[in-house]
């Protein structure tokens, strides 16, 4: 055997000069390198070492600014703007977005962890339960009606319940409130018509109605219980859910005088009272809308109606009934009523309010006593009302005395 058969043999040495001898072996170590580098497997294996190594490191990051965010929720003083930043990293800060939800130092923190929260819901990231657990959480129920009301009341008692989700918004990217759809009921109203469930309506929404005091028995506290379902519309999931009763507590008192609400007689307050309010004809209907006529009987009206303007802030309310009269026509007629919180607000002796209340509803003038058209005067005046300010929560005190206002020209027109 020579040694070219041999595979144990060695290689014969490198003949040449020195430098072509290190050039050729440069070469040939290159060329095992780049054979290596163009095998299928090995750039396989080249590859999902780079995803790995890259991807891997892209996940730690995420991981590690997610945790930030969660510790930023952690802090009690935490801010709005940390909380509407939490959902870019999805449900890592659920646990503490539902926290803040229901435990959340203020409103606005509150209402931003729902807000964040409806943002994942919106992206479908959430079960149906925490879902539902937003709409449970965050359900928010406002009664508007006294606590306490005279047993001498001879009108309804109106009762208004404003309910809603708070943090759903209309701007944003999360579900809003028009993708909910509401039904409540009140139990204990003792109204057949209040005990079942109203039509769906798409939120927020708004309940109003009316009791009779003499329904409930004096001096004991009645328990009105308000009770609202919500569904979902247009959205993944369809769920349907009963959220917490909110109950309201009032009673109907034997012993309050329904003139207590009213203010004592005062000539420096009866001046500004009558001051601030004024009769103030109409500076006519625009061309582009149709003309507007107050009826006064079958036959007459009148074009352009004038309105009440009353100028705040007053130093006590107004809940008063109106009546007007026509000149050449005796008597003053019904015309509705008038109730006007004047206190407080924004309104003030350097920047005063001032609100207009057209006249409406009048009681019909006798074909007798009006029958011609024509122009004539007319002016009104206000006759306190307790029972219109019982009936409204906001009024505190009513003016007492009797208000008439200055006199206007009218149009008297053929219907």
């Amino acid at each position: 055997m020579t040694p070219r058969d041999d595979p144990n043999a060695a290689p014969p040495p490198e003949s040449g000069p020195p430098h072509v001898v290190r050039r050729r072996t440069a070469l040939r170590a290159q060329g095992g390198r780049n054979r290596w580098l163009g095998e299928p497997r090995n750039a396989v294996l080249i590859v999902l070492a780079s995803v790995f190594l890259f991807g891997g490191g892209r996940k730690l990051r995420q991981a590690w600014l997610a945790r930030r965010a969660v510790g930023r929720l952690e802090d009690p003083e935490v801010s709005v703007e940390a909380i509407a930043a939490s959902p870019q990293f999805g449900r890592a800060a659920l646990i503490e977005l539902f926290r803040l939800l229901s435990d959340g130092r203020t409103a606005e923190v509150r209402d931003a962890a729902g807000h964040a929260l409806s943002v994942l819901w919106a992206r479908d990231e959430l079960i149906v339960e925490e879902e539902k657990a937003i709409a449970r959480r965050g359900f928010r129920v406002d009664w508007h009606a006294r606590r306490r009301y005279p047993q001498s009341l001879k009108i309804e008692i109106p009762f208004v319940v404003a309910f809603k989700i708070p943090c759903l918004s209309e701007s944003g990217d999360g579900v809003r409130p028009g993708q909910l759809e509401w039904a409540f009921r009140a139990s204990g109203a003792r109204r057949s018509s209040l005990e079942v469930f109203s039509p769906w309506v798409a939120g927020p929404g708004r309940a109003s109605f009316a009791l009779v005091p003499s329904d409930f028995d004096p001096d004991s506290p009645h328990r009105i219980l308000f009770v609202a379902k919500a569904r979902t519309v247009g959205l993944t999931e369809t769920w349907e859910l009963e959220l917490p009763h909110v109950p309201f507590v009032f009673e109907i008192d034997s012993r309050l005088d329904a003139a207590s609400i009213l203010t004592l007689p005062d000539e420096t307050r009866g001046e500004a009272v009558s001051r601030s309010i004024r009769l103030e004809q109409t500076s006519g209907d625009p061309p582009e809308s149709s003309p507007s006529f107050l009826p006064l009987n079958a036959d007459l009206a009148i074009r352009g109606a004038p309105a009440l303007v009353v100028t705040t802030s007053l130093p006590c309310d107004l809940a008063h009934s109106v009546e007007i009269e026509l000149s050449d026509v005796p008597g003053w007629r019904p015309a509705g009523f008038l109730v006007v919180v004047g206190q407080g607000g924004e309104a003030s002796v350097d920047s005063p309010s001032i609100r207009r209340f057209p006249i409406e509803g009048v009681a019909s003038f006798s074909s007798t006593a009006l029958d011609r058209p024509g122009k004539r005067g007319m002016r009104a005046r206000l006759v306190a009302d307790p029972g219109q300010g019982w009936a409204q929560p906001d009024v505190r005190s009513v003016w007492p005395g009797t208000i008439e206002t200055n006199w206007v020209d009218v149009e008297i027109v053929r219907r």
